[in-house]
């Protein structure tokens, strides 16, 4: 919904709210958004100085809104949009649909990306991590906000509200870093810069999109430079991302190489049973590969797991052995 839409119409919104849980109770006493413009990128935040500004907020938000084709948030499909939608019913007696607009919510390919590499995927870690940067100790750490925002409103003293608003100016920002090497890392042609678990997460994002071309050039780029556990699991995708492809043959490898790198895996060697007995036809290799596949179950606790993998081995096996014998017995009436 996106892909058509210039940047100087994306709108890059952040919330800080008197609640982290959300609910009906919970106020957006601040919000940021930035968007490009001719002269550079502009921030705007709306602070309430008191509760009762809330209408006069929501008013001035909409302008916003209404301009943008599109919207950049961290987690705001499941928290700040459902919160302003609910704001604008309570405070302005209208309803905006904002979870159906065309939105880069970033927090799930970030989480694709980043999920094997970093401690969290909290905006504040690839802030840190991915982008290089480090916020000044004006900063406050957001679990603190709603009580400050209360403190606040109590006393009347505005100084550590200085600081949440120099957070959610930082955040705003932040949003248009992290946007930038989200859509890097997915544009193809770009593989060389990639890590492995980033490779890989672009190669699956790929295949569901339904672009085979530049899926199999990322996940085969994630094998070639991932180690351990990682290749392993791009090895695995590899493979089946080939055989849904009906190019099982060039499966073959992944799978070897799979098995002889997990050995008390039986999957490989499910797979390759399955292939040499229905598309290889070459009931001997299958026969083979059934039973590697019954000796890595040796090396899995016995329980009800190991009884049932069995039990379905078990059942190739007896399969493959009567085909056995109906061949070599075919074999014979034709000899006589």
């Amino acid at each position: 919904a996106l892909a058509d839409t210039r940047i100087e119409r994306l709108l890059f919104l952040d919330t800080e709210t008197t609640g982290l849980a959300g609910g009906a109770g919970t106020l957006a006493f601040l919000v940021g958004v930035g968007s490009f413009t001719p002269e550079g990128f502009r921030l705007r935040q709306y602070f309430l100085r008191d509760p009762a500004e809330e209408s006069a907020m929501l008013l001035a938000l909409e302008e916003d809104l209404e301009a943008a084709m599109g919207l950049v948030t961290f987690n705001g499909q499941v928290f700040d949009l459902p919160l302003l939608e609910a704001r604008y019913i309570v405070g302005l007696r209208r309803r905006r649909n904002l979870v159906a607009s065309p939105h880069l919510d970033l927090l799930h390919p970030s989480r694709r990306l980043w999920s094997r590499a970093l401690p969290d995927c909290s905006l504040s870690t690839i802030e840190r991590q991915v982008l290089g940067l480090q916020r000044s100790e004006a900063d406050i750490p957001g679990a603190l906000i709603p009580d400050l925002y209360r403190e606040y409103l109590r006393s009347g003293d505005p100084g550590g509200m200085q600081r949440v608003i120099y957070h959610n100016a930082m955040d705003v920002l932040s949003l248009v870093g992290v946007a930038t090497q989200v859509l890097g890392r997915h544009r193809q042609g770009d593989l060389g810069q990639l890590s492995a678990s980033e490779a890989l997460a672009v190669g699956r994002w790929h295949q569901r999109a339904g672009r085979f071309s530049p899926a199999e050039d990322a996940l085969r780029s994630a094998v070639d430079t991932s180690q351990g556990s990682l290749h392993l699991e791009a090895l695995r995708r590899l493979a089946e991302y080939l055989k849904r492809e009906g190019r099982a043959v060039q499966a073959l490898a992944a799978w070897a190489e799979w098995h002889d790198r997990a050995p008390a895996d039986p999957r490989p060697c499910v797979e390759l049973a399955k292939f040499y007995e229905w598309e290889g036809h070459d009931v001997d290799q299958a026969s083979y590969w059934t039973q590697e596949a019954l000796d890595t179950l040796r090396r899995w606790p016995d329980d009800w797991r190991r009884q049932e993998e069995e039990a379905r081995l078990v059942r190739r096996r007896t399969r493959l052995d009567g085909k056995r014998s109906t061949s070599a017995a075919g074999g014979g009436r034709l000899a006589s």
